[in-house]
């Protein structure tokens, strides 16, 4: 952890629900082409899906995350697209890999809660990946 936000690093974490003409395979869809280009754009971060929902925590370049966010925001495999952080944090990520996983059914329930603030996604997210099966 460093003292102070870094600047020229966004944090972005995001909750949406897989697309009713969907099934569980988007996940793996998603996940071959989040590998494919994500090293390429510098953006790291960790795709976790409960069988309905997609929570995502990207970072990296503000005008690269921001570019890649557009581009998820319309992507059509999932609905009900919820930001849950946009900005910088003083978390430090330990590389700029890229991971995703499995996460238990309702194990997505506190990203996915009304109570959640802007400060506390970063830390919740780091909870749930921990128990996550990635």
């Amino acid at each position: 952890m460093s003292s102070h936000p870094n600047p020229d690093l966004l944090h972005v974490i995001y909750i949406s629900r897989l697309a009713p003409d969907e099934d569980y395979r988007a996940f793996g869809a998603v996940c071959r082409t989040a590998r494919a280009m994500n090293p390429k754009l510098g953006v790291g971060g960790a795709l976790l899906f409960d069988g309905e929902r997609f929570c995502q925590w990207l970072h990296g370049s503000a005008d690269a995350v921001s570019r890649l966010l557009t581009n998820i925001a319309l992507d059509r495999r999932h609905v009900d697209f919820k930001l849950l952080h946009l900005g910088g944090s003083d978390f430090t990520p330990p590389n700029r890999s890229w991971c995703s996983g499995f996460v238990p059914p309702f194990a997505l329930d506190v990203m996915d809660s009304e109570n959640i603030g802007a400060t506390g996604a970063l830390p919740m997210f780091m909870n749930v990946l921990a128990e996550a099966d990635v």
